[in-house]
C-alpha cells in the first residue's frame, strides 16, 4: 500500500497484471451437489441482493426474464467500473476505522495491565491448512502477441487469474475492492476484507456484488474472463456487529459460469492458519489512488510482524511493508508463494495513512479465520 516513485514500486511494490486483448470466458462444465455447511456462531451471511437499477439494467439488456447475473453484469458497464471508488473512501469506513482505534487502545492499555501481572495469552491453536489446487484453466497455454508483454504479469498466469477486483454497491455509493479465490470443497470461493462485504457496526450488506478476475484496464476488454455474480455473503460477527478489524473477513460464495464453478476454472490458492506473526507474506491488490490507477494488480513482499507489542503480549492484527494505496483492500496475503500459487494467510485491511502509505495491515489469521473457512468451505 504504499505510494512511491516509479523506481520505489518495481522494488517494494511490483507491478502486476495483463497486457492483452484477447477475451476468454469459460464454457460449460457439470455441477456438483454441495455438502451441507457447518455453522459458527461467530459468522454470519446475506443473499445478496439485485437493486432495481441493475433489474432495468438487466431488462434493457437481456429482456423480461432476465437473471440476477446477467442484471448485475449489465449494470457493471466500463463506465460505472470505471467510476467507482475504493471503499476505503466512504465515510462509514472512516467511521469504523475510529471506533477501532478507540476499541484497540483498550486493548493496548488491558494487554500493558496483564504483562505486567505476568499474563500470558491463550494458544490459538494448532497450524491449519489446506493445499492450492490447479483449474481447468492452466491446461490451456495461450499465446501472446508481441505487444501484449510487458514487465507485468499477463493475464493467463495463475497469479493474474486467481486475483480480481470486486464491484459492489453499499450505502448508497459504487465502490471497489480487491479478492481472490480459495480453494474449497465447495468450489465457488472467494476471500475479500469484511469490509467488502459489510459496512461494519450500524452498516449494510453489500449489493450488486461482482467479481472480475484478471481485471485490467490496459486490455481491449479487462474482464478477460467474464464476470462472476455472488450467490451468499459471509462475515465474521464481530465485524458486523463490532467493526472489529481483527476480524475484518469477507467471504463471497460466487454462482457458477456457463456451468463452472470458479476453482474448477481457475484453480484457487490453498488456506493456512495460526502460522505466527512473524512470516514472509507476498500481498496482492488493485491500489487506486496516485500514484496508481486501479487498473491493475500490484504485489507487496515482507515479513510480517504485530500491529503492536507489549512486551510478549501482541495485538491480532499483523502488517507488511507496502505502499499500495486505497482500492487494495480485500486482496489476499499469500504465504508460500511459489510465483503462481499460495496460501491465503492474511487480507488487506487498512493503510497506515491516506498519503504516502507505509505499511498494510491485517487480521492476523487464526481460529476466527479458521472458524470463517470451515462455515463456507462446503458451500
Amino acid at each position: 500500500m504504499l505510494a512511491s516513485s516509479s523506481a520505489r514500486r518495481i522494488g517494494l511494490a511490483t507491478v502486476a497484471v495483463l497486457a492483452c486483448t484477447s477475451a476468454l470466458v469459460p464454457s460449460a462444465a457439470s455441477a456438483k451437489p454441495k455438502a451441507k455447511a457447518s455453522q459458527d456462531a461467530g459468522s454470519a451471511s446475506s443473499t445478496p441482493q439485485v437493486s432495481g437499477a441493475a433489474l432495468a439494467a438487466g431488462r434493457k439488456k437481456f429482456g423480461a426474464d432476465v437473471t440476477p447475473q446477467q442484471a448485475i453484469s449489465a449494470y457493471w458497464t466500463p463506465e460505472r467500473m470505471r467510476e467507482a471508488k475504493p471503499i476505503d473512501e466512504a465515510p462509514f469506513f472512516d467511521a469504523a476505522a475510529k471506533k477501532f482505534e478507540t476499541l484497540d487502545a483498550v486493548r493496548q492499555k488491558k494487554a500493558g495491565l496483564d504483562a505486567a501481572k505476568g499474563l500470558r495469552p491463550k494458544v490459538q491453536g494448532a497450524e491449519n491448512s489446506v493445499p492450492p489446487v490447479t483449474g481447468e484453466l492452466a491446461k490451456a497455454k495461450p499465446k501472446a502477441a508481441a505487444s501484449a508483454w510487458n514487465p507485468n504479469l499477463n493475464y493467463w498466469t495463475p497469479t493474474a487469474y486467481t486475483n480480481g477486483k470486486v464491484f459492489f454497491n453499499m450505502g448508497g455509493g459504487s465502490f471497489v475492492c480487491s479478492a481472490a479465490i480459495v480453494n474449497t470443497e465447495g468450489r465457488d470461493t472467494v476471500w475479500s476484507a469484511g469490509h467488502c462485504i459489510h459496512g461494519g457496526s450500524g452498516g449494510q450488506w453489500a449489493t450488486n456484488w461482482q467479481f472480475v478476475p484478471a481485471y485490467d484496464d490496459d486490455l481491449a476488454n479487462p474482464a478477460p474472463y467474464g464476470t462472476w455474480t455472488a450467490a451468499q455473503l459471509w462475515s465474521r460477527t464481530a465485524w458486523i456487529n463490532n467493526s472489529d478489524f481483527t476480524e475484518d473477513m469477507g467471504v463471497a460464495i460466487m454462482n457458477t459460469l456457463n456451468g463452472w464453478h470458479i476453482v474448477d476454472y481457475f484453480g484457487g490458492h490453498g488456506f493456512r492458519v495460526n502460522i505466527g506473526k512473524n512470516v514472509w507474506e507476498d500481498t496482492f491488490g488493485y491500489p487506486a489512488e496516485w500514484p496508481f490507477d486501479g487498473g491493475n494488480l500490484f504485489r507487496c513482499w515482507g515479513t510480517s510482524s504485530p500491529e503492536w507489542q507489549v512486551l510478549w503480549i501482541t495485538s491480532e492484527t499483523i502488517k507488511i511493508p507496502c505502499d499500495m494505496t486505497r482500492g487494495e483492500s480485500g486482496g489476499p496475503w499469500l504465504n508460500g508463494y511459489d510465483g503462481n500459487w499460495g496460501y491465503l494467510n492474511g487480507i488487506n485491511s487498512r493503510i497506515d495513512r491516506i498519503a504516502g502509505p507505509t505499511v498494510t495491515y491485517s487480521p492476523y489469521f487464526d481460529n476466527t479465520a479458521w472458524d470463517l473457512f470451515n462455515t463456507t468451505r462446503w458451500l
